[in-house]
C-alpha cells in the first residue's frame, strides 16, 4: 500500500508540475498532452476531456464516443431532407421519427427548452419519447396531447445539428478536470488562461487525421482547417452519401474554435485554408504542417457538397 501510495503522489506531483509551469506562462505542447494521458481515466465525467484523452490514446481509429455519436446523428438528420427532395417517394416516416430523435440530442439545453415551450432536457426527452411511440402504433396512437403534438413537430420537421465540441467547453472540461484533482485551487486558476489557446490546438492536433466508421460502412476522417466564413480554426469530416444522381458529400463540423486561424496557424498555411491533409503539430503556439506541403488538389466536380459548419 506505502508503495502505491508512494507511486500515485509522484503522478500527481508530475501532473501537478507540468500544469504549474503551463500558469507561469511557459506553454509547452507535451505538458498538455502529458495532462490529458494521466488525467484520462479522473475525468470527474467533463466528457470533452474524456474524449480528447482517448484520441490521443487511439490515433489511428474511432468508432465510439461523443465524435462519432455527433457523426451517426448528423447523417440521420440531414438524410430526410435529401430523400424528400430526391426520392419520388421522399422520406419514410420512420426516417422522421429517427431525425426528431437524432435533432434532440444534438439541440443544446436553450435550444430543447425553446422548441418545447420551456421544459428541461429531461422532461422535454420523455415528452418526445411518448409522441414518437404513440405515432409509431399508427392510427390507433395518432391521439397526442398539445405538448407531445408541439414536440414532435418542433424536432421531426427541422434540420438541428451543432459540432460535437466547443473550444469553450473543451476549455472549461479542462479547467475543470485540473480542480477536481486537486492540481490547482480555483483562486488561481485564472492563471491557466494564458494556456487556453494552446489547449484549444493540442485538441486540433488529436483529431486531425483519426479515422472513423460509424458501424454500417460509413467510414471517414477527421481534418482540421479554417475553410469558413469566420476563418477560425475547426475540424470537420466528409461522409459520401451514395445511391442518389450525384454522390452527395457532406461536410460536417465536428469540432468549432473561436481562434482565428491568422493568428494560429503558421505562415506556410495561411494560403491553405484545408481542410489540411498532411500531418500537422504545435509550434510556437501555432499550427504548423510537419514535412512538405503537398499541391493543392482540384475538387471533384461529380459530386455535390453540402456544408454544415
Amino acid at each position: 500500500m506505502g508503495k502505491l501510495s508512494s507511486t500515485k503522489r509522484l503522478h500527481d506531483e508530475q501532473l501537478r508540475a507540468r500544469l504549474n509551469r503551463l500558469m507561469s506562462g511557459d506553454l509547452r505542447p507535451d505538458d498538455v498532452t502529458k495532462l490529458f494521458a494521466g488525467l484520462r481515466s479522473s475525468t470527474y465525467g467533463r466528457a470533452s476531456f474524456r474524449e480528447l484523452a482517448d484520441f490521443a490514446a487511439h490515433p489511428d481509429f474511432r468508432n465510439r464516443g461523443p465524435i462519432t455519436d455527433r457523426i451517426r446523428d448528423m447523417r440521420t438528420t440531414f438524410k430526410p431532407l435529401i430523400d424528400h427532395a430526391l426520392n419520388p417517394n421522399g422520406a419514410s416516416i420512420e426516417q422522421i421519427f429517427d431525425r426528431a430523435e437524432s435533432n434532440f440530442r444534438m439541440a443544446t439545453d436553450e435550444q430543447v427548452a425553446r422548441l418545447s415551450g420551456g421544459l428541461k432536457r429531461r422532461k422535454a426527452g420523455s415528452v418526445l419519447g411518448s409522441a414518437i411511440d404513440k405515432l409509431r402504433q399508427g392510427p390507433k396512437g395518432i391521439h397526442l396531447s398539445p405538448a407531445e403534438k408541439l414536440l414532435a413537430h418542433n424536432f421531426g420537421d427541422r434540420l438541428i445539428w451543432n459540432p460535437a465540441l466547443r473550444a469553450k467547453g473543451v476549455f472549461d472540461d479542462f479547467k475543470q478536470v485540473m480542480l477536481k484533482n486537486g492540481l490547482m485551487t480555483a483562486c488561481n486558476s485564472d492563471k491557466l488562461d494564458d494556456a487556453r489557446a494552446l489547449v484549444i490546438l493540442h485538441a486540433i492536433t488529436v483529431m486531425h487525421g483519426v479515422a472513423f466508421d460509424i458501424g454500417d460502412g460509413m467510414k471517414g476522417v477527421l481534418q482540421a482547417g479554417y475553410k469558413n466564413e469566420e476563418g477560425c480554426l475547426e475540424v470537420t469530416t466528409v461522409l459520401n452519401l451514395e445511391g442518389y444522381p450525384k454522390m452527395i458529400s457532406l461536410k460536417l463540423g465536428m469540432f468549432w474554435t473561436d481562434l482565428l486561424a491568422k493568428n494560429h496557424v503558421d505562415e506556410m498555411l495561411l494560403d491553405r485554408h484545408g481542410p489540411w491533409d498532411f500531418p500537422i503539430e504545435i509550434q510556437d503556439n501555432k499550427l504548423c504542417p510537419i514535412g512538405d506541403v503537398p499541391e493543392l488538389q482540384e475538387e471533384d466536380d461529380n459530386s455535390t457538397m453540402v456544408h454544415l459548419p
